[in-house]
């Protein structure tokens, strides 16, 4: 195993973490090659031109016969990109001096790339915050280490490297972008994994996390459908008072047009009369003061009010938010007021600073109820970044932030004090993860080298049994792709190309050769897997067996090989939580909503699920698995997407809407016909 007996240096660290990643898209299309062919045939199916056809099928013909060309190129022009960052960079993200124009292809090259790329960050920011924490904390041990890692690892960079494997290939630029366009769902997949292991990996050589502001539970951004409706019925309102006001205030005033007075400038007023409100009851100040005397103000901040005040009368009627909580959310009203009349994109953005706080405030609600041993204390926190809003009026957005990130890390902070209970389960379901993610990697290879070098099925059900289990607890013992399952990968692959026949005396000479090293690799392993001296004899008695077919020709062909491996049920030598469904429908909403959980995210059950009505998710994984405790964070339970879909299917179970601001637009929006003033 991979033990060492002094810790790595932080630039031996950022090294093997280097190794990693280009070990991920060394093999790449071996193990996408099937998913990528189906994603070419869909996106040429719509329309089947004989340009398009050419180009589909010069696509499969590369992901067929040369997956592994086209991984080592990958893998390659990555490798430069680590070598030479900022080269990469400038020449990609530098701006002519003088304006270029670009031919269809290349600029659709360049949206394929752009596009993908943006994707593949929106899904995987919260795995790469969580990695890059921890590689810039090393980063910052190694000072003779000048990269910065938070950039080299991205989406962008990896996308780009395998745009420029293309080229370098000589592959046209349709086909190309062809396959970029095609590559977004195997590429997360393998980046989310590498970014976990990866994350593993430096957490088990003790490195820490940097105390980053962000470090509290990511909000998703969706699409802000109903907060762009609220904009623009805002503006439709404004528009039709202006008009209408406008045509009687002329002729009143002899053609002069007064210009309009500000509501933000009254607000300081109603400021005060909100903090002097009972805390026993929180004032819905926005209400009194839509009914306060308006005349000659501003048709458009009327109409912001109207909104605004609708916004929090939804937040604060929800009852998902605890009395006292409630209290302090409605000491957000002026300031939220005031933010939304100078940034309108109050509404649009789900990442406007004020929104983030009001909906961190919810999850405390949820997180630290009245009966939690902590609730006070996060009040407290909490009514300290809302005093905090009122000492600088003048920049409300700041504020928010400023308020957000000091909560935030209040709350990270408090995340990360150790449960030893806690700790241990989340430490087993990580072990059983990479188990069957080690497995499942191992199988993958060992069905691509069948597909490149046909090899006798008895001679693959023994790798399984055997190969495949000793890959599997490689890839635990290093926390993901290390050095010695690089090492075991490169026997794997030896093994096979022993077992073909040699077109050369040369390549004869040096297989043979080759083989003792390559049965003292597999008797290592299979050793330190615990095999019997029978089983070994059993091993190499079908490996030799099948060299023996051309090392003496003459014994004759003793099995047929093949070149299409399935393997066996090997989940069922793994202890798996997350049960498998072959029924589930193509376009399943609930599994979709389960894929989508993320940690600090609620989900509720009716009746209780082993005891737990409103569980919190304490861990995700990427291969299915998710850890739930209540709100009191007692004994958590495990359970895989499937499982939560299914529970979800039979209405059992729902995901409730993790944002407060998010939710209260959604039913702004349902009413906006009877906002208008």
């Amino acid at each position: 195993m991979n033990t060492q007996s002094t810790p790595p240096t932080p630039a031996a660290l950022l090294s093997e973490a280097d190794a990693r990643m280009a070990q991920a898209l060394d093999n790449f299309f071996q193990r996408s090659h099937a998913p990528l062919q189906g994603s070419v045939l869909r996106a040429i199916a719509p329309q089947m031109t004989s340009v398009v056809i050419a180009t589909g099928q010069t696509c499969l013909d590369w992901l067929n016969s040369r997956p592994d060309v086209l991984s080592a190129a990958f893998a390659d022009q990555f490798r430069l990109h680590l070598a030479r960052p900022e080269t990469f960079t400038l020449r990609n993200d530098s701006r002519p001096a003088e304006l270029q124009l670009l031919d269809d292809d290349a600029l659709k090259r360049q949206l394929a790339e752009e596009k993908v790329a943006t994707q593949l960050t929106e899904v995987l920011r919260a795995d790469m915050l969580l990695l890059f924490g921890r590689l810039q904390a090393v980063r910052r041990a190694a000072l003779d280490n000048p990269a910065d890692h938070t950039k080299t690892y991205g989406p962008l960079p990896v996308i780009r490297a395998l745009s420029r494997a293309l080229d370098a290939l000589g592959i046209d630029s349709r086909c190309g972008t062809l396959l970029l366009q095609c590559v977004g769902a195997p590429l997360l997949d393998t980046l989310k994994y590498t970014y976990t292991a990866l994350y593993q990996f430096l957490g088990a050589q003790n490195v820490p996390e940097l105390p980053l502001a962000h470090a509290a539970p990511l909000t998703r951004r969706t699409p802000s459908d109903a907060g762009q409706a609220i904009l623009k019925h805002i503006q439709s309102v404004a528009t039709q008072a202006n008009e209408t006001g406008s045509a009687g205030t002329s002729a009143a005033t002899g053609g002069l047009t007064p210009v309009p007075s500000r509501l933000i400038d009254s607000l300081a007023g109603w400021q005060n009369r909100l903090l002097v409100a009972p805390s026993d009851a929180p004032a819905h100040i926005l209400q009194q003061l839509q009914r306060g005397d308006h005349s000659g103000t501003d048709a458009h901040d009327l109409a912001v009010l109207d909104a605004v005040a609708g916004l929090f009368e939804f937040i604060l009627d929800d009852p998902g938010l605890s009395p006292r909580y409630r209290t302090a959310v409605a000491q957000l009203q002026i300031p939220a007021l005031r933010d939304a009349l100078v940034a309108p994109d109050f509404f649009s953005a789900e990442q406007h600073p004020a929104r983030q706080l009001i909906d961190l405030m919810g999850l405390l609600s949820r997180r630290f109820p009245e009966h939690d041993a902590s609730h006070v204390h996060a009040l407290e926190h909490i009514e300290a970044a809302c005093a905090a809003l009122h000492h600088d009026p003048g920049h409300p957005a700041e504020a928010f932030a400023r308020a957000h990130d000091s909560l935030a890390a209040w709350l990270a902070d408090e995340a990360a004090r150790p449960d030893p209970g806690l700790a241990s389960e989340v430490a087993r379901m990580e072990h059983i993860e990479r188990q069957e993610l080690g497995t499942l990697l191992a199988l993958e290879n060992l069905q691509d080298l069948t597909e490149r070098y046909p090899a006798p099925e008895s001679v693959l059900r023994r790798l399984e049994a055997a190969w495949v289990p000793h890959m599997a607890s490689l890839y635990v013992a290093e926390s993901g792709e290390g050095p010695d399952w690089r090492t075991a990968c490169h026997t794997l692959q030896q093994l096979f190309l022993s077992l073909q026949t040699p077109d050369s005396d040369a390549t004869r000479e040096s297989r043979l050769q080759s083989i003792p090293s390559i049965n003292a690799a597999l008797r290592r392993g299979l050793l330190a897997q615990g095999a019997e001296p029978a089983q070994l004899k059993d091993f190499f008695g079908a490996v030799t067996a099948t060299q023996e077919n051309w090392i003496r020709p003459a014994l004759g062909q003793r099995e047929r090989m093949i070149s299409s491996f399935t393997p066996r049920r090997v989940s069922e030598q793994i202890e798996s939580l997350a049960p498998q469904f072959t029924d589930t429908p193509g376009n399943d909403s609930a599994l979709q909503q389960a894929l989508q959980l993320r940690e600090g995210d609620w989900i509720d059950f009716d009746p209780a699920y082993e005891g737990l009505t409103a569980a919190r998710a304490l861990w995700v994984g990427v291969n299915g698995h998710l850890l739930f405790c209540d709100s009191a964070g007692g004994r958590p339970v495990a359970l895989g997407c499937e499982q939560i879909a299914a529970e979800m299917r039979a209405g059992r179970a729902r995901i409730p809407e993790q944002s407060l601001t998010r939710k209260a637009m959604l039913r702004l929006k349902e009413n906006l016909p009877a906002s208008p003033r």
